[in-house]
């Protein structure tokens, strides 16, 4: 059994909650034999202040004022209207000592009540008296139940006021690793990253905090040397291209090579046009990343699509597919760079075109809930599932074409983070692919 993934404080709330529930059920167990304990110790108590009483009583007014030894009954029997408690003395024979507490059963007036019971044999001129004093058992349980429920109410107050009391200690203390978590979720490059140092007192998030800044400053650095690197060597690679390029047309143009000569040379400019094409795309990637496009154009997604399907359909015609364009969302604006925003669409939409030999591309614009979508989808060869997670890595081409270098979807993503635009893909081998762009409007 697979165990979920839990935040630290969801963890110790639920050690907290999971300590109390243990404590509440050996407390469970052992709250009703105390409390019966407890109850019957404070009534032998109270039976013998009585027996004291009593016997105070005897020794003050005498034996005589209990017992008429004239009587056919010489006993003293007393007890209340509920029969909760009785009192007697009777006579018992010479040498016979007691002194026991015990559960007992009487009969009073016809009926048995059961009682706890205090035996006590004292001697008074020359002779042995029992005192006998009795508390019924029903009181007893009845104070016992008043107990139970009163210290299950306690115990529940205090349980839930503590379970309280650690959930909000727990919030307080991991309040700074929130706020560290929290920074690193709002960093979308490493240059925004933002090294205000959290307040604690606790020297672990110190630890954390501190490390994670030592890291971050280091993957700054790497990264503006990547792409400073890459800016610099794109920009020295398209002069060299540009003069090759220049002389190639050049040897065409003179026409005094032979027809397989001049293939060659058709062949070579297809190659510079395709590094021609990378380096641009390694700028644009670069020029992304520098920040430096501004995004305050209201750009018609609408009209982008069509502009991009109007400089791509001679493709579709060529490999005769169907193009299904439904643009069901009206009033489609939002605020980017149009420029970037056609390349976005033009990579997708040609990527789709490109993948698919047989069948359809579809694009669809929608609304659903105040919420703007744009849907690329295609009947082409799909993607694998181990390759699905690398489509949008710079250099892992998704399928194997030769005249591809993995740099179309890159680019199309950056676009995306760029515009805070959100990407899903879903796609199956031989049945197609689908691109879901969720825009931020």
């Amino acid at each position: 059994m697979k165990i979920p993934n839990i935040k630290l404080k969801n963890q110790l709330a639920l050690f907290n909650a999971a300590s109390k529930a243990l404590i509440i059920t050996l407390l469970v167990m052992i709250i009703p034999w105390l409390v019966s304990k407890v109850s019957i110790r404070d009534t032998d108590d109270v039976l013998i202040q009585k027996l004291e009483r009593v016997i105070a009583l005897v020794d003050s007014l005498g034996i005589d004022s209990f017992i008429d030894q004239e009587a056919d009954y010489n006993t003293f029997g007393s007890y209340n209207i509920l029969k909760e408690e009785y009192i007697s003395i009777e006579p018992v024979k010479k040498d016979t000592l007691i002194d026991v507490i015990e559960f007992s059963r009487r009969i009073i007036e016809d009926e048995v009540v059961d009682y706890r019971v205090l035996s006590y044999s004292i001697m008074k001129d020359g002779n042995n008296y029992l005192i006998e004093i009795g508390k019924s058992i029903s009181a007893i349980y009845q104070f016992e139940h008043n107990l139970k429920r009163f210290t299950f109410i306690f115990l529940i107050i205090v349980i839930v006021l503590s379970f309280l009391l650690d959930l909000s200690v727990i919030q307080y203390l991991l309040l700074p690793f929130d706020k560290i978590v929290k920074k690193l979720k709002l960093t979308n490059h490493p240059s925004s990253f933002n090294y205000n140092t959290v307040k604690t007192s606790t020297s672990d998030f110190i630890y954390l905090e501190d490390t994670i800044n030592s890291l971050m400053r280091k993957i700054e650095a790497a990264f503006n040397d990547e792409r400073e690197y890459i800016s610099n060597v794109s920009h020295e690679l398209l002069t060299p291209v540009s003069i090759i390029q220049s002389k190639l047309d050049n040897i065409l143009h003179e026409g005094k090579l032979s027809e397989q000569d001049m293939i060659k040379i058709v062949e070579s400019k297809k190659t510079l046009r395709r590094l021609t094409n990378l380096i641009r795309t390694l700028l644009m990637m670069s020029r992304i990343e520098n920040e430096e496009y501004i995004l305050t154009e209201k750009v018609n997604i609408n009209n982008t699509i069509k502009n991009v399907i109007e400089e791509i359909e001679e493709k579709i015609t060529a490999k005769k597919l169907e193009l299904k364009l439904e643009l069901n969302a009206s009033e489609f604006l939002i605020d980017g760079n149009e420029n970037l925003l056609f390349t976005l669409f033009y990579n997708f939409i040609n990527n789709a075109i490109r993948y698919t030999e047989n069948g359809s591309v579809k694009i669809e614009t929608l609304k659903i809930q105040n919420q703007f979508y744009v849907k690329i989808s295609d009947t082409g060869i799909g993607i694998s599932p181990e390759k699905l997670p690398l489509i949008f890595s710079r250099f892992k081409n998704s399928n194997e074409t030769k005249d591809s270098y993995g740099l179309g979807l890159a680019l199309s993503k950056k676009i995306c983070d760029y515009h805070k635009i959100s990407v899903e893909v879903k796609s199956e081998i031989n049945k197609g692919s689908e691109f879901i762009l969720k825009f931020n409007v």
